[in-house]
């Protein structure tokens, strides 16, 4: 996973990451979200014991609230997000 920090204040946090094929974001805890999706891709979300499979478009963008959860890159390409972090 490749994670670069493009923005960062008292208010927001803004990165850039980069799942490549069947790699896993290790679980951890999020505040609001805000995720534009920059490929298509298939992820699998794991949280509180829910697994949820997910297919996005390039350019979708998705509202998450405050989570704890794991994030698995399952399709055949890369998975790669900028992710807006609301503190």
């Amino acid at each position: 996973m490749i994670t670069t920090t493009e923005f960062e204040n008292e208010r927001a946090g803004v990165m850039r990451v980069k799942h490549t094929k069947g790699e896993a974001h290790p679980l951890s805890e999020n505040g609001d979200l805000l995720i534009v999706y920059l490929n298509g891709g298939h992820i699998v979300r794991n949280e509180d014991a829910k697994r949820e499979t997910i297919q996005h478009k390039l350019d979708d963008v998705v509202w998450r609230d405050r989570s704890h959860h794991e994030i698995i890159s399952a399709g055949n390409t890369a998975h790669e997000v900028v992710i807006v972090e609301f503190k």
